[in-house]
This record gives C-alpha cells, structure tokens and sequence, in this order.
C-alpha cells in the first residue's frame, strides 16, 4: 500500500480547449478493474463488440483469451458519447505500456490498448465514477491521479492478471468474500483471493506501438479503433 504522496509528471500530446481533453503520451496514472465484456451488447466507447475472433471468457477475471484491453478516463480518451459530445474519442486503438509503481518487478510491465471510456459521473459527484471525473490538468481522483485505466480484467488470462496484480494495493482486502489468510507471505493464499479491490494507486505509462496481446477487436458501424478523431469533444466535461 502506498502512503505517500505522488508527484504527476506527464507529456502531453495535445492539450485542446484549455480542458475537458489532454491526450499524454506518458505519466503516471491509478488502475481499477472491469469486466469489458458485460459491455459487448450495446458495444464500449469505441464501439468493440466482442472479442477477436469470438474467443470467450468465463468473465472472471483473468478468466479470458489473453487480450490486454482497457478504458481510459474521459479526460484523456477525448469524447464522452453519454453526454452528447460526439465519440469515439481520439484514444481508441492507442497502446499504453503500464508498469506498477513499486511493484514486483519490470516484468509487470504490460501493453494495453485502448478500447473503452471511464466517464465522469453526472455533475462530477463523487461515486462510481470518481476515479474519472478529472476535467482539467489540475483535477485529481481519489487516488491521486489525473489520469486513469480501468483494466478489461475477464479479456486477461490467469498469468496476466496474477502477474499485473501481484503486489497491488487491496491484495488482501475482500470485502465481499469471506476467506481468512493464515499467513499473508503465503503466496499460494493471496492467489486465491486477487479479486476485483487489487487495484494499483501508481503505475508510471508510456504510449508505446500495440503487440500481438492487443489485436484489433470487431467494431459496430458507428467504433473506431484505428485514427479515430475527437469527435465533438470541446465541451467534454461540460453539463456532465
């Protein structure tokens, strides 16, 4: 668990409007966990409607083919589509390079391609959504952070997901599961119980080109994920 403050340092890309869109290229940002494919039906920001090739997932996490998918908060992904400001956003099909911020290693180090939104919350009330309500540089979540990823957890298999986690603050919290840990330095316990709270506070990002981990996933007519424009997103934050 990190106690100390965390000093944001990103690069900015394209900073349009003075707010409500910054597009970086690297810094640090705060992760949560979700499940992409409950969101297949009516299709995510980008439009992704299922995975490549119609693999499956139990929708467990790390129950899935292996893909390395995420949303990013609206600020950086560059439409919110719920609020009338046009989508896709600008960061559809963008790959970010995730690594844990005082994590186990550099081999936590992960690329994930960009293929849904973290909206703000109606009226940037502090709940569900308060990880993503950030609308300008200077906002900060309730981790601290600008900039989020909310990670598809049931696209990434089971290494991926116990690999990516290891270490992460709330490992050993579940308070929606009754387990007891009879020796929290016992990994074999703490595997058993890598659930939903195993969230990073910190993770320092980098854009970087996608890998075969992050295949371009079939969209409905109105998705993007390659090239996709801001659509409409001067007024991003406005009236949300």
């Amino acid at each position: 668990m990190f106690s100390q403050s965390l000093l944001l340092t990103a690069s900015f890309a394209s900073l349009a409007f003075g707010q409500g869109y910054i597009l970086p290229t690297s810094g640090t940002a705060s992760t949560t966990q979700f499940n992409i494919g409950e969101e297949f039906g009516g299709g995510t920001s980008c439009g992704q409607m299922a995975f490549p090739g119609n693999a499956g997932s139990t929708g467990a996490p790390g129950g899935g083919p292996g893909f390395l998918y995420a949303a990013i908060n609206q600020l950086a992904f560059g439409a919110n589509p719920s609020a009338g400001a046009g989508g896709p956003g600008a960061a559809c099909g963008l790959c970010y390079q995730l690594t844990p911020a005082g994590g186990k290693g550099a081999n936590q180090s992960m690329t994930f391609m960009i293929v849904d939104e973290c909206p703000a919350s109606p009226g940037l009330q502090r709940g569900a959504s308060t990880n993503c309500n950030q609308c300008s540089a200077s906002d900060k979540n309730s981790m601290g952070q600008t900039f989020h990823f909310d990670i598809a957890v049931d696209a990434m298999n089971q290494q991926q997901y116990n690999t990516f986690f290891n270490g992460a603050w709330g490992r050993h919290v579940v308070p929606y599961h009754r387990f007891i840990i009879i020796s929290p330095t016992d990994e074999s316990h703490l595997t058993l119980i890598l659930l939903d709270n195993s969230n990073w506070k910190a993770v320092n990002f980098q854009q970087v080109s996608c890998t075969s981990a992050n295949p371009t996933p079939p969209i409905k007519p109105w998705g993007c994920v390659n090239g996709c424009k801001n659509n409409g997103a001067a007024a991003v934050c406005a009236g949300v």
